[in-house]
């Protein structure tokens, strides 16, 4: 490791609270271990769950420590055994590391690793740097044609969308899907993910200057309700019936409206929940109307290779919304909580 640099840049989240607990900090270059590969970073997303760590929502997240989990760039060095990849080699990094060998992994279901350490960003090192030493079982080739930027996209925005609807949720063409905070990272990708599964997509936002983004991207239909009380138009929309599937991305704030706009057998998928609030269900509800509720974490290191293939086909577009300097971390915080964003902030080194 002669060559590489001894040191690296890196934004370090020294404690709970707001984005003043970021701190531009000099730190060793990662040395990689056996099976590890060192990968100098190129661009690495900001997801709200990158918000939610800084507040104190996650108490895996180390302290001091340097957070996110979206990460795109060029294998820098490799450490004894890690195999399938030589230096240079352009790579998207998965949301986690996965053992291989576990019930879940031989099932084909590695971002449910028994044994894997969670997410990057959390009890071990995240993107918010310049280098990152992952396993190399975490890498998957970025196709040519596809950037950066739109690689480190993949895994989590547009990963997160298409495995939660096409796997969870099971979508079928013709289906009503509705899509809260649908102008976000995730949001908007599901929109797209949801037109390629031949659904009917109905966007929720509660912004109406973000209702041309949504169409532009693919949005059929799109709700604008300040107060997430939307159930009535959900319904209205769908001649009365409801929709068949609900892509819950902001949790709490956003369940009676969808409850209330769900069809008979219908699915609501929990996606994220932004103010880490609980919700109440009578179980009366689910029953006499058939209704499924389920969860979605992740997806599998075979759909991020099947995603980069159909971005550099084409098919599908990460939207990227705005990219800025690995030292603005703060500033891509603020723009996040204050909804000033649409698509998915990238910074960049």
């Amino acid at each position: 490791m002669n060559h590489l640099k001894s040191t690296m840049q890196a934004i370090v989240l020294q404690g709970y609270g707001g984005p003043e607990q970021f701190a531009a900090v000099e730190l060793p270059v990662p040395v990689p271990q056996d099976g590890e590969v060192l990968v100098r970073l190129r661009a690495t997303g900001v997801c709200y769950h990158d918000v939610m760590a800084r507040q104190g929502h996650f108490p895996r997240t180390a302290l001091p420590g340097v957070i996110g989990h979206e990460m795109a760039g060029e294998v820098a060095a490799l450490g004894r055994r890690a195999t399938d990849f030589a230096v240079g080699d352009r790579v998207a990094i998965l949301m986690k590391d996965h053992c291989g060998h576990c019930r879940q992994c031989v099932r084909a279901r590695d971002h449910l690793c028994e044994n894997g350490s969670g997410l990057f960003g959390e009890a071990t090192p995240g993107g918010y740097a310049e280098y990152v030493a992952v396993p190399a079982s975490a890498l998957v080739h970025i196709p040519a044609g596809v950037s950066y930027e739109q690689a480190a996209v993949v895994p989590c925005a547009l990963g997160t969308a298409y495995h939660g609807l096409q796997k969870v949720a099971a979508v079928q063409p013709g289906e009503a899907v509705l899509i809260t905070g649908a102008s976000g990272g995730v949001g908007i990708h599901a929109v797209q993910v949801a037109r390629m599964l031949g659904a009917r997509t109905i966007a929720v936002t509660t912004s109406e200057a973000k209702r041309a983004f949504l169409v532009e991207h693919g949005a059929d239909d799109v709700i604008v309700s300040p107060d997430l009380d939307f159930a009535a138009q959900a319904r209205a929309l769908t001649g009365g019936a409801g929709v068949d599937v609900v892509f819950n991305i902001v949790g709490q704030m956003a369940w009676a409206a969808a409850l209330k706009g769900m069809a008979l057998g219908a699915r609501h998928v929990f996606v994220g929940n932004l103010n880490a609030a609980p919700v109440s269900l009578r179980p009366a509800h689910a029953i006499l109307k058939e209704m499924s509720f389920l969860g979605t974490d992740g997806v599998t290191l075979a759909e991020v290779e099947t995603l980069l293939e159909l971005v550099r086909l084409g098919r599908l577009k990460p939207v990227v919304g705005g990219s800025l300097p690995l030292a603005e971390a703060a500033r891509a915080h603020q723009m996040m909580e204050s909804r000033e964003a649409c698509g998915r902030l990238v910074l960049t080194m």
